[in-house]
């Protein structure tokens, strides 16, 4: 049974739904801007030197915005996740077992990235 717990200041309800994910959101194919290709290189090159963490593993981030207000939490998720999985850090976003992603208000734009093995998390 496939079933979705949302939970929102003192509600929690239980939607007896399969969610839909980002791929089975949009019709046709999706091309890469040139925004996303400068953005894929900045961060490569940031990561660069990290050790890959195999298995199942938990991922944290923490995004620091100018544009704090109109910023959504969640469109920066996917982008991000994808590029980490290419530039081999983990896996594949399959063996993310457990994410948070939090945003705050700063005076400059800037990403911190927390993976660590899923110890004591399961899967099942």
């Amino acid at each position: 049974m496939n079933y979705l717990v949302l939970i929102a200041y003192d509600m929690k309800k239980i939607l007896q739904i399969k969610p839909l994910t980002v791929n089975r959101a949009w019709q046709g194919k999706r091309f890469k801007t040139q925004d996303y290709k400068d953005y894929e290189k900045e961060v490569f090159y940031s990561l660069k030197g990290i050790k890959k963490v195999s298995g199942f593993v938990e991922v944290n981030y923490r995004f620091n915005l100018i544009h704090f207000s109109t910023s959504d939490l969640g469109n920066f998720e996917k982008p991000l996740t994808d590029i980490i999985v290419k530039s081999g850090l983990i896996d594949d976003d399959r063996f993310i077992l457990k994410m948070t992603m939090q945003k705050f208000k700063s005076d400059k734009n800037s990403i911190e990235i927390e993976i660590l093995p899923a110890n004591g998390i399961s899967g099942k």
